[in-house]
């Protein structure tokens, strides 16, 4: 029989998922969650931008180690559906119980009947029965409780008991038959629910564990910006909606002079504005004229055309194919580059047009930040009041975590939305501080390690600086090590990691906040990378506003300092990267802490690269 809990929104979203298990301290039960109760959100939120960064973060698992979540499955909208939790429903599970007379042990396997054993043992009549806490699980995602084996003598499982031998370790406990006293170890079995890839026998072994370790249950959720749905719906019904992002990214005049929202198919090619080419304050300030006798019926007329002749030129020209166009000549880099980079252009251009930012190099007088900013080789430093977080999850893995160790799998479909799969989201408006560094000052570094960019053919050297970075990481899996191979994408997303890294645990230390309770967004195609509160605590005090406004040069010289570790120098001589100086929780970091290391900032040996580089922050480069 279920339960019904309430919960925050996100402890559901991290804690309290479909197939996750917990402690029921209330009626002292272990219990797993069947289903979680919501809000459906597919009429605010942009289910379409949702399912792309889904699908961008799933795509470090080869297809056959997420079958239910294939790439032809997260481009079918109507096959999802975003929920905002509620509340949880639970059911008990295992539903196996174990006697703790130790003399006794025996074990019951209540799975298959509808009604409770008795609180004490009806064997030895002493021992209290517990649910067993130990469970079986599999990397495919199964989940089993661990019941008790059949006798090989006696062929029952009646007289079955767990003896631990007073260890914790599972390879140390026995099954023990209170007939025959034939023991058995304690063995996971070999999973029943899939065939894993190349059939290795080793992997299809399931474990067992406590049922509240962590690695019986890990959830996968992504973070993205909201976009709000029925205002940008126009803008993403352009093809080329990926080149007028980039456009606006890179300052293009006939992006930036307008608003996303006002790009749509309806400005272009109407039949209204078609015949007239006029806007009405046009129009308007024509009449005024006339009325005030500054020209005459046939001047009049002549204005009329001449400046419908002007608007529909520049409505040529600031049309979609013509800015995809342009950006294509001014950049060298081609649309289809662009068009997989579109939703990160979007993403590093939309806080600053929705909120009303504070830019750091924008201030006068210029306060002193600025130039320690110059020096770590920053081009942007900007305080964003309202950072538009959607934290959304969508999947679990048991077992193991990483790409390729395990299945990755969606919820269950849920039967109140027509069987689709539901991923879970939770939106917060926080504050954070976008930060870009410096093309140019990259661009510098590569080739001060001899490893020069090749900048693209365009006709606009800056613009093609910037755009050489989008072309670098086409097609580069972010969520895996870099190699030697890549010595491009990884030294430059190596440095971009590392510094967001550093200006997070900085960050933490002067707001006071705890470290989980800031995270990382990292654009790096566009060199950017965000710093931002994920709960409503740290939203609703302004912990990163008061950074920005009173204690931004002490943060900035902070960075400038993290170049040792309490590991080095073996830490040091290992790329410089470890729990003690750059690593951060999964919740805050999003790409597995790989591709990590102080080398990057303060120079040292990169083992990847098998070779000592000059850091980003050598005084040499400023």
């Amino acid at each position: 029989m279920g339960r019904v809990m309430n919960r925050g929104k996100q402890q559901i979203i991290f804690n309290y998922l479909p197939g996750r298990t917990f402690d029921f301290e209330r009626v002292a039960t272990i219990a797993r969650v069947r289903k979680i109760q919501g809000v459906q959100r597919n009429d605010d939120l942009n289910i379409a931008v949702v399912l792309r960064k889904v699908a961008d973060e799933a795509q470090a698992w080869r297809q056959e180690f997420r079958p239910a979540l294939r790439d032809q499955v997260l481009e079918d909208p109507s096959r999802f559906v975003l929920i905002e939790p509620k509340r949880v429903q639970a059911e008990m599970f295992p539903r196996v119980f174990w006697c703790q007379n130790r003399s006794c042990g025996r074990v019951f396997d209540y799975s298959n009947r509808d009604v409770l054993p008795p609180r004490v043992c009806p064997v030895c009549k002493q021992g209290k029965l517990i649910q067993l806490r130990f469970v079986k699980i599999h990397r495919c995602g199964a989940l089993r409780p661990l019941r008790p084996p059949t006798c090989q003598r006696c062929h029952t499982t009646n007289y079955m008991a767990l003896d631990t031998r007073s260890s914790e370790r599972v390879a140390n406990f026995r099954w023990i038959c209170r007939r025959c006293n034939t023991t058995q170890s304690v063995f996971g079995e070999y999973c029943r629910e899939c065939h894993w890839p190349n059939d290795e026998s080793s992997l299809r072994r399931m474990d067992i564990d406590v049922h509240r370790a962590g690695r019986t249950f890990y959830p996968h959720t992504t973070v993205l910006l909201n976009v709000p749905h029925r205002q940008l719906d126009p803008f993403f019904n352009i093809p080329e909606w990926p080149a007028i992002a980039a456009a606006k990214f890179l300052g293009l005049p006939e992006a930036t002079s307008r608003a996303l929202s006002d790009f749509g198919p309806q400005g272009f090619g109407s039949p209204e504005i078609g015949s007239i080419g006029l806007s009405g304050d046009d129009l308007d300030e024509l009449f005024r004229r006339q009325a005030r006798g500054e020209l005459t019926a046939e001047q009049m007329v002549a204005e009329i055309q001449a400046l419908r002749q002007r608007r529909q030129q520049e409505k040529q020209m600031s049309s979609p194919n013509r800015i995809a166009q342009d950006l294509e000549r001014q950049t060298g880099v081609s649309f289809p580059i662009w068009k997989e980079a579109g939703q990160e252009m979007l993403e590093a251009v939309m806080p600053l047009e929705m909120s009303k930012p504070e830019e750091l190099f924008d201030q006068t007088p210029p306060p002193p930040a600025v130039q320690i900013a110059q020096r770590i080789g920053l081009s942007r430093l900007t305080l964003i009041s309202d950072f538009p977080i959607v934290i959304a999850t969508y999947g679990y893995s048991r077992a193991e975590y990483t790409p390729n160790q395990c299945y990755l799998n969606p919820f269950p479909p849920d039967p109140d939305y027509d069987g689709k799969f539901p991923i879970f989201v939770d939106q917060v408006q926080a504050d954070a501080l976008m930060l870009r560094l410096n093309p140019e000052r990259v661009c510098l570094w590569l080739e001060y390690n001899d490893f020069p960019p090749s900048l693209p053919n365009g006709e606009n050297l800056d613009l093609a600086r910037q755009a050489y970075f989008v072309q670098l990481f086409h097609g580069v899996p972010l969520r895996e090590t870099l190699k030697s191979d890549r010595p491009h994408a990884r030294l430059v997303f190596g440095l971009l990691h590392t510094l967001s890294h550093l200006c997070l645990r900085q960050a933490a230390l002067l707001c006071g906040l705890d470290r989980t309770s800031l995270s990382e967004y990292l654009l790096p195609r566009a060199l950017t990378f965000a710093l931002y509160c994920n709960h409503r605590f740290g939203a609703t005090i302004g912990a990163l506003t008061s950074l920005f406004e009173q204690s931004l040069t002490e943060w900035l010289n902070a960075v400038c300092n993290t170049h040792r570790c309490v590991y080095d120098p073996v830490c040091r001589d290992h790329g410089g990267s470890c729990h003690a100086c750059t690593h951060l929780a999964e919740t805050s970091c999003r790409f597995f802490n790989l591709n990590l290391g102080r080398v990057f900032l303060f120079g040292g040996y990169d083992p990847e690269l098998g070779r000592t580089i000059a850091g980003y922050l050598d005084p040499s480069l400023q």
